[in-house]
């Protein structure tokens, strides 16, 4: 880890698992001179647990970042992990010597259960669309033909109960303004992946590098990307690990505590919920930024004596 960070000790995130926790949204009011208008802060909460004791249900430190941000890390940590993943299927399907190679690789992926993973798919209809999810990760727009010239936009969104991440068909450039994912339907020829099932999965992300590993041994473990990426972009609330590091980052505890209140309490009002987050969320990002600018007074002294302590 660089830049601020570079002084502290983060090793040992190597030794825990990333676990997707929930997805909030805030909305704010713009008072910048001649902007105005509402902010939408769509968030992730995430967990960091134990590689050897991670469940969805962990009590581990807590973390809050942009989920545009933590979506993109997700996505190409997928995209690297299924590659890795077969690439050891076919290292070790021994295909060589056989009349058939491409037929025993298949095999092979059918065996291990990936092989609508690894084998690309020929498309049926040369012309027909073929869905790319990271085109779709920031608000983009949809080919969509008019006579009044109306666009219609793509982006990720938090589902209603905060439990997943979906893709959702938007009528403005922002991606705020929810509109019937059938206009995907009409202009693609297929209904809208991730609509209703969680872009990220509800799994255990082990924070090592799977290439550091060598034959079962670990020597100088990395960060995997997805992990050092979403921790430097994160709010820290890392209570839970008191016993386990010689310091902690309590910096975002306020920040994620005003956070997870607003999105259980709307008030009835949508200008009324607006301006309650927007005092709420700004006396707590105030207080985050101030404590982030005094980090080492913030930190709690652990015992290193303590036969709990790993570092």
């Amino acid at each position: 880890l660089e830049d601020g960070d570079q002084e502290a000790d983060y090793s040992w995130i190597t030794d825990y698992s990333l676990v997707f926790d929930s997805c909030h949204v805030v909305d704010t009011y713009n008072f910048e001179e001649n902007e105005g208008g509402i902010v939408r802060n769509n968030l992730v909460k995430f967990k960091l647990c134990p590689s050897n004791n991670c469940m969805t249900s962990c009590s581990g430190a807590e973390y809050m970042a942009p989920m545009d941000d933590f979506v993109n890390s997700y996505t190409e940590w997928k995209m690297n992990d299924v590659e890795y993943k077969c690439e050891q299927v076919r290292e070790n399907c021994d295909c060589e010597n056989r009349d058939d190679d491409e037929g025993c690789e298949a095999q092979c992926y059918k065996n291990a259960g990936m092989y609508d993973d690894c084998v690309e798919q020929e498309k049926g209809d040369d012309d027909g669309y073929e869905f790319n999810l990271q085109e779709w990760l920031e608000c983009s727009e949809i080919e969509y033909e008019s006579d009044d010239d109306t666009k219609y936009y793509v982006g990720p969104k938090c589902s209603s109960n905060g439990q997943a991440i979906h893709l959702a068909v938007f009528r403005d450039e922002d991606c705020t303004e929810h509109y019937d994912d059938g206009v995907f339907m009409t202009t693609y020829k297929m209904s809208l992946p991730y609509s209703n099932t969680n872009i990220v999965a509800e799994n255990c992300i082990s924070c090592t590098m799977n290439d550091a590993n060598n034959n079962g041994y670990y020597y100088d473990k990395e960060i995997t990307e997805i992990c050092e990426e979403s921790y430097m972009k994160s709010a820290r609330c890392e209570t839970n690990l008191y016993k386990q590091l010689s310091y902690v980052d309590e910096t975002g505890c306020e920040y994620m505590s005003k956070v997870e209140s607003l999105s259980a309490k709307q008030p009835s009002s949508a200008f009324a919920w607006v301006m309650t987050g927007f005092f709420a969320i700004a006396c707590a990002g105030l207080a985050f930024l101030a404590a982030q600018m005094h980090l080492s007074t913030r930190k709690r002294q652990i015992n290193l004596s303590d036969d709990s302590a790993v570092v």
